[in-house]
């Protein structure tokens, strides 16, 4: 294993750029990078801030040989746009980091100012130097993470987080699955109805997400045919999203970008993950897993799909 610097100027030789991230010093929270040479990549920094999937940008850079630096989720993501033909498995370098449970910095920045300096470092949390409790700020996605090692590894960075298996999130649950998971079908669907009023139509959980690479003629917003009208009213909303759900089936990593990138905090993690559960009981497929695998929606066929009794 390689440090990370030490790493990604091993893939800038074989790639035209590697994409990983570098830190805002004010604030200490990581912001994307391209890195083109060996002296940028210097400036190259990983850790538990460093929350965005760089897999989103892997399509519009098809005609390019890319080096990444992934989380094991992340990798998922690549491995997924593999599958899908969208990204050449020859054309991209994974350098696959080690990362603990993540932080959620607009959680941090809402309680205690924007732009508060975050510094995370042997398991302690400071926040404009006064330490916190760390499992209060988990990244919600990290809590019932069930990444395991990537299954594309070109370059392994050392360090003390994880590249398969749960983190240490701090015995912390996810609260918000358990109720919903107790929910009636009714209280479900009251539910949403409530998290869609506030939707403003955006599209940041749509250009935030990897697999929604089709973007440019989305359906959410296509007037031929015109599936969904274009205001903000509940019943607009949930249909934009469903068309959204609906083609992530099967595809879907559960990265959890598109909750992280929502500005009204829409749930939409748990809407992703509950797909994700009936498409692996329904077809026993896991979106990321397996790069020889192909996506079930490729291959349904109704005369001998089993789950209706063909």
């Amino acid at each position: 294993m390689a440090d990370l610097i030490t790493a990604i100027k091993k893939v800038l030789e074989h790639t035209d750029l590697v994409l990983g991230w570098t830190t805002a010093t004010s604030t200490g929270v990581a912001a994307p990078a391209r890195f083109y040479t060996a002296d940028e990549a210097e400036a190259a920094v990983f850790d538990s801030t460093c929350v965005h999937n760089l897999a989103v940008h892997l399509p519009r850079l098809k005609d390019k040989d890319v080096g990444i630096v992934a989380k094991p989720c992340d990798a998922q993501s690549v491995v997924e746009l593999v599958v899908e033909r969208e990204v050449a498995r020859g054309k991209v370098k994974v350098i696959a980091a080690p990362c603990r449970a993540m932080l959620d910095v607009k959680l941090i920045w809402r309680r205690f100012g924007y732009g508060a300096r975050i510094e995370d470092e042997g398991g302690r949390l400071q926040v404009n130097g006064r330490e916190v409790p760390r499992e209060d700020f988990i990244l919600r996605k990290c809590l019932s993470c069930e990444s395991t090692d990537p299954v594309i590894v070109d370059e392994q960075v050392e360090g003390d987080g994880h590249t398969g298996g749960p983190p240490d999130v701090g015995g912390r649950t996810d609260d918000l699955k358990e109720r919903f998971a107790a929910m009636s079908v009714d209280e479900r669907r009251a539910f949403w109805a409530e998290q869609f009023s506030r939707c403003i139509r955006c599209y940041a959980c749509r250009d935030v997400c990897p697999m929604c690479f089709c973007r440019d003629v989305c359906l959410m917003q296509t007037r031929v045919p015109h599936w969904t009208g274009g205001s903000v009213e509940s019943r607009d909303s949930e249909m934009a999203q469903m068309i959204r759900v609906s083609h992530l089936a099967g595809r879907c990593t559960g990265c959890g970008e598109c909750e992280r990138a929502c500005p009204v905090g829409i749930p939409l993690l748990l809407l992703m993950n509950e797909q994700y559960r009936l498409i692996e009981e329904m077809f026993d497929y896991r979106p990321g897993s397996d790069i020889e695998a192909r996506p079930p929606m490729q291959t349904f066929s109704i005369e001998t799909d089993l789950w209706e009794g063909g």
